[in-house]
């Protein structure tokens, strides 16, 4: 058993953040010692990371409620989180595409900023100069 601060170093997260997700009913019911501290076990470290788990992919806190109100209910809404799952898939994917997409451009920019810097004829560039360079080639 883990007091909150020792469960709040094992996920990275505050204190303040367990006590949040406990109040939402993101977590279920954390047992309490003879002075009321909460005592986290190791079955909820790991719903604590599967929460942020589903946090790190944008999932909505109404939705992570949603998925953990039906996974407490168990068997029978196994059709309901797969359908969940799936669409969050989707979504995952969908951000991937955004991520990859930034992060290309980035790496284009970097490149190009690399260029600049190794040409000292570059110094005083104005923004609409190296707006048309970037996105044009100089032409």
């Amino acid at each position: 058993m883990y007091s909150a601060k020792e469960a709040a170093k094992i996920t990275g997260l505050s204190t303040a953040t367990l006590r949040y997700y406990e109040k939402e009913k993101l977590l279920p019911q954390i047992a309490r010692n003879s002075q009321k501290y909460r005592q986290y076990s190791d079955e909820d470290i790991e719903w604590i990371r599967m929460i942020q788990c589903m946090r790190m992919a944008n999932i909505h806190i109404h939705s992570i409620k949603e998925y953990v109100s039906l996974l407490i209910q168990g068997g029978e809404t196994l059709e309901q989180r797969f359908a969940m799952v799936q669409n969050h898939m989707n979504d995952i994917k969908k951000q991937l595409t955004h991520l990859q997409n930034a992060f290309d451009l980035t790496q284009k920019k970097l490149s190009f900023y690399e260029k600049l810097l190794a040409d000292s004829s570059y110094k005083n560039i104005s923004y609409s100069e190296e707006w048309k360079l970037f996105n044009h080639g100089g032409n």
